[in-house]
Formats: structure tokens, sequence, C-alpha cells
């Protein structure tokens, strides 16, 4: 993180701070993990320039209240839409892409590393085991890194080893995570990274609200949909507005 953190913003959305929440991320998963981190740097980058125009428009001494407000809404909406929210969505595609594509190669056939004959002796042995048994020793197999074993039952039609249909992605994907960590680990980074990218969007949205602000009003006031409200927010001062432009339309 930077040595100089903006307290105006929510560390939720630090790209820094957001990196660091995802157990895989390192040297050998950052790439596959940039367009996250500069989705959240450029969100980050943006909160702090509404903060920073709400500052300086509050000694324009040409606007009032409302219109200082809306002025710094116009902003962040200009802001938000030309490049903040676009590249949110284009992370989480991007992202969700590998997602699929490698857990679709979690769950690929594998090849026999044994003779033919040795591989069906494997998995007549293993045929011949009582359901439970067979199940606890083909994922030892995996487990103790037995991959003559293990591909020899896997590499083959589930019911010549007596497993059933269902069973096998499932097995298939313990023996990937097994013998190729490397996939595991970038399917792993990249899964969370994408939920982080979700799962913040509502943060993100938040902040850029509680950036913007609304004027406080004492006495009773409603919103658009008639619901009492102790504020006035931008899409009320903007209704209003255009409402009030509408005799001057040519």
């Amino acid at each position: 993180m930077a040595d100089e953190i903006d307290v105006r913003v929510s560390l939720d959305l630090d790209p820094d701070a957001a990196m660091a929440t995802i157990v895989d991320y390192d040297e050998d998963t950052a790439t596959y993990l940039s367009t996250a981190k500069s989705a959240f740097t450029e969100a980050f980058a943006a909160l702090g320039a509404i903060h920073n125009a709400k500052t300086a428009v509050a000694d324009d001494p040409t606007l009032n209240e409302a219109g200082q407000l809306l002025k710094v809404d116009e902003f962040a909406r200009s802001r938000m839409l030309a490049k903040v929210y676009p590249l949110w969505d284009a992370a989480s595609s991007t992202l969700n892409a590998k997602v699929e594509v490698w857990e679709q190669e979690m769950t690929k056939a594998v090849e026999s590393k044994a003779s033919q004959m040795v591989s069906s002796e494997i998995r007549a042995h293993f045929k011949s085991l009582k359901t439970g048994e067979r199940m606890a020793a083909i994922s030892e197999a995996i487990r103790d890194g037995d991959e003559v074993v293990a591909s020899a039952v896997l590499g083959a039609p589930a019911m010549l080893s007596g497993i059933e249909n269902e069973m096998k992605p499932i097995l298939l994907r313990e023996y990937h995570e097994r013998f190729n960590p490397g996939l595991a680990k970038r399917l792993r980074a990249v899964t969370a990274a994408r939920d982080l990218i979700d799962g913040r969007m509502g943060v993100l949205k938040r902040e850029v609200a509680k950036a913007v602000g609304t004027i406080k009003v004492k006495g009773p006031n409603f919103d658009l949909h008639g619901q009492y409200s102790g504020e006035i927010t931008p899409a009320m001062l903007r209704a209003k507005r255009d409402e009030s432009h509408k005799p001057f339309a040519v």
C-alpha cells in the first residue's frame, strides 16, 4: 500500500489492500489478476478525485450549495461511467472467462502413465474393492503422488474401475490439484479476484454516493418516491432542474 493512505476512501477499495486478501496472490499469479488490480486502482483514484472536486467547488462563488452538489455529482457520474464501471465490468468478465476455462482443465481426462497391461490390472484391482475402500484407495494414491496408479484408474472409463460416473469429475479435480498445482493455484487466485470484484461493487457505489454527498435539511422533505427524507439528493435536484428547463426548450 502507499505510504499515505487516502482515509476519505474505504480501505476495502485500496488496490494493495484488496489484493492482499487473496491468499494466492503473488509474483506467480499477479499477471493473471492485473485487470482486477487495475480496476481497484482506477476506482480508488476516481473516488479521491471526487472528494477533491467537492472540496474545490465549495470555493466557487457563482454556485450555491445545490449548484455545487450537482456539479460534483456530474463530475462523479462522468468519471465513473466513462472509465471506472467499464473497467470493473471488464475485469469481472475477463476473470470469469479464465475461471470457466481453467475449471474445465481441472476436470479434463488424463492419460494413463502405465502400460496397457499394468493399467488393466490396476483397474481390475480397484473394481474388486468395496465402494468405500475403492474411493479411499484412489484418494490415497492421489495424495501420495502415485501418478501411475491414479492415472490408470482415471485414464479410462469409470466403469472399468467400478467408479460411479458422477464421482469421476470430482476425482479428476483432485488429481489435477495434486499433479498440476500451478493451474490449481491460478484458478484459486482468479476465482478469488473475480469474487472480490463482484462482491465489492456495492462498496464502490456506496463510496461514490458518500463522496458526492447530499444536502441535509432540518424540515420535512420527500424524495422522488414520496418517502420522507432528511436530505436532498443529486437525483432530486436534477429532476427539479430539468423540470425548470422545460419552458426554455425550443
